[in-house]
C-alpha cells in the first residue's frame, strides 16, 4: 500500500453517530472525513514526494462532516474532532512509531474514536510499503 504523507490523501469513517437537535436530541450516524495535509506529522525529516512523512503518532486536529450533530458524538463527546491511525505498517517505521499507510484503519472524532475509518485515498503513489 502508499506510504501516508503531508501530501495528500483522506479518511473516511462512517458510522460517526452524534446527537442532532431536531425536537429532542436524536442520534443520525453521518460521514466523518478527515484530511491528510491538515495533520501535524511527527516525522518532518522523512520526506515522501516532497512532504513529511505519517506514522502512528500522526493526528489531525478537525475531522469534518458530523457538524449538524452539535449535542456531541455519543461515544467520543465531540464533534468535529481529531483523527488519528490506529494500524500502520508492520516492518517500516518513521522516527520510532510504524508507518501510516492507505487503507490502515482509523480512529475519528476524537482520541477515544467516535466512528471507526480508513486511509482511503493515497497521499502520494511513489512510496509503496509492502508489509
Amino acid at each position: 500500500m502508499f506510504a501516508n504523507c503531508q501530501l495528500g490523501g483522506l479518511n473516511l469513517g462512517f458510522p460517526d453517530v452524534c446527537l442532532t437537535p431536531i425536537l429532542v436530541p436524536v442520534p443520525i450516524p453521518y460521514p466523518n472525513i478527515s484530511m491528510g495535509p491538515m495533520a501535524i506529522p511527527t516525522a518532518p525529516n522523512i520526506l515522501m514526494s516532497c512532504a513529511p512523512g505519517h506514522n502512528l503518532m500522526t493526528i489531525t486536529p478537525m475531522s469534518m462532516g458530523d457538524t449538524p450533530g452539535v449535542n456531541m458524538g455519543v461515544a467520543s463527546g465531540m464533534v468535529m474532532g481529531p483523527t488519528r491511525h490506529l494500524l500502520g505498517s508492520f516492518g517500516i517505521f518513521l522516527n520510532g512509531p510504524p508507518a501510516a499507510k492507505m487503507l490502515g484503519l482509523t480512529g475519528q472524532n476524537g482520541l477515544s474514536p467516535n466512528a471507526p475509518g480508513l486511509s482511503l485515498v493515497p497521499a502520494q503513489v511513489s512510496v509503496l510499503l509492502m508489509i
